[in-house]
């Protein structure tokens, strides 16, 4: 049975049973013999039976061919001697996909052991686990930050931090928090982040944690050059002149002693000019003083539902009186549907009040326009209740020497004003766990300050 073609091969076997059913009939009807009738269907049967081997031989081929694939087993390779053309065509097609596989297979481990590798270079901590919590993934970063090799489960992590392990799992996908821990005695400030995701059906948390005291101390340091610069400018103008009055009216008194004559009426009034001054920028500096002290005892938020509609509306009735001897524009685009903000809503009012005196001062009369938008952050975040506050004015923007120190306190390019507006809005924004930020553009002249606000604080 060595033909080269699969056809053959049946025709051959099929003519064999087709001799034999021959031979049975004749011995059954002409020449009864029971001996000879027994091999014959003996051999009838045998020949079925091999016939029905051979032809599932091919689907036996292919069943082997996807329960490799199945098994991720590639090494697999089919032969079609003795089969004929058309199996020679069909395991060439098994043998080509094996070998795609093969290629698909060394380039996903070569992708993957180029992301461990990476990830194993970065310097954040990155941590992954199921929902089961057993970790499939512990970066170097993160194992140096713990002092712990071996990470198996995230109870591992509970044992070293239960303040870190609880961060972990009461975190959303997408959030991040600020966070102070101690871990094996040292105290570290560290920056979560959670992503969620499913692979292959099973949802992964993947994690990063990031040691950031090293960055704070630097930042806590540029922060506090800048305020100690604002601060000396500040005191420095004030005391310079209170100085030097000081000295020339003491000179007064001193030569009137030394002369046993009494103070002309020149020399008096000089003295009480002199005297005025120094009150005068005494006082200045003492609002200066006030002003420090308010803008360090911010009190905490009082968060609470606020109707956004009337919110805003009544905003509105408090800043468009201002604007009537100006014929300054006011606009205010809200969603038109009805929406909460989770605030405190004095000191949202405050706030925003701020930013819309200081539109209000950037602008011309006439020529002023102001807005005021509230938005929802995104589609993907309606149910969170994320909103954006904008307002824009037209005001010239700000110049580019000035930009990165508007939110520093006392910093002030007014001739009157403490220089904590700003500031303070800030403050106010971030105790809501919000944002704040600025875009502006002088050819445009227009300036756009942005109030992003979570759905609860």
């Amino acid at each position: 049975m060595n033909s080269k073609h699969f056809q053959f091969q049946i025709i051959v076997r099929l003519l064999l049973i087709t001799v034999g059913l021959g031979f049975l009939l004749f011995y059954i009807f002409e020449d009864l013999n029971y001996i000879r009738l027994f091999f014959i269907v003996i051999f009838i049967l045998s020949a079925l039976i091999e016939l029905f081997y051979y032809i599932n031989r091919s689907n036996r081929d292919t069943k082997n061919f996807l329960e490799a694939i199945l098994h991720n087993d590639f090494t697999l390779k089919y032969s079609a001697h003795h089969k004929g053309k058309s199996f020679g065509l069909l395991y060439d097609s098994f043998n080509l996909v094996n070998q795609k596989f093969i290629v698909a297979s060394q380039r996903e481990a070569n992708e993957y052991q180029y992301l461990s590798v990476l990830v194993q270079q970065l310097e954040i901590g990155v941590l992954s686990f199921d929902e089961k919590k057993r970790i499939h993934l512990a970066n170097k970063a993160l194992k140096q930050l713990l002092g712990k090799e071996e990470l198996i489960t995230l109870n591992s992590i509970k044992t070293i931090s239960s303040t870190l392990y609880d961060s972990i799992l009461q975190l959303e996908s997408g959030q991040s928090e600020l966070l102070k821990v101690t871990i094996h005695g040292r105290e570290f400030q560290l920056s979560i982040k959670v992503s969620i995701f499913k692979l292959r059906g099973i949802k992964f948390t993947l994690v990063s944690i990031h040691d950031i005291h090293t960055e704070l101390d630097n930042n806590e340091m540029l922060a506090w050059q800048k305020l100690i610069r604002v601060l000396t400018h500040e005191i420095m103008n004030s005391v310079a002149p209170i100085t030097s009055l000081s000295s020339t009216l003491n000179h007064f008194v001193s030569q009137s002693r030394a002369s046993g004559q009494d103070l002309t009426e020149a020399q008096l009034q000089s003295l009480q000019e002199g005297l005025d001054a120094i009150q005068h920028r005494s006082g200045g500096l003492m609002t200066f003083t006030e002003a420090y002290r308010s803008l360090t005892r911010v009190p905490l938020p009082h968060v609470k539902p606020v109707e956004g509609l009337l919110y805003f509306q009544r905003i509105a009735s408090l800043f468009k009186p201002t604007l009537v001897h100006s014929n300054i524009q006011f606009h205010m685009e809200l969603p038109k549907e009805t929406f909460t903000l989770h605030i405190d809503p004095d000191l949202m009012e405050q706030a925003l009040i701020n930013l819309l005196k200081n539109a209000k001062e950037a602008v011309e009369a006439n020529t002023g326009i102001i807005r005021l938008v509230v938005k929802r952050s995104s589609p993907l975040e309606e149910k969170s209740g994320s909103f954006q506050i904008s307002i824009t004015d037209n005001g010239g923007g700000i110049p580019e020497e000035i930009q990165e120190n508007i939110f520093i306190p006392f910093y002030t390019t007014k001739s009157s004003g403490s220089g904590v507006g700003l500031s303070l809005v800030k403050q106010i924004v971030q105790a809501h766990k919000g944002e704040i930020g600025f875009t502006t553009d002088q050819s445009k002249g227009t300036t756009e300050f942005t109030i992003k606000l979570a759905g609860s604080v």
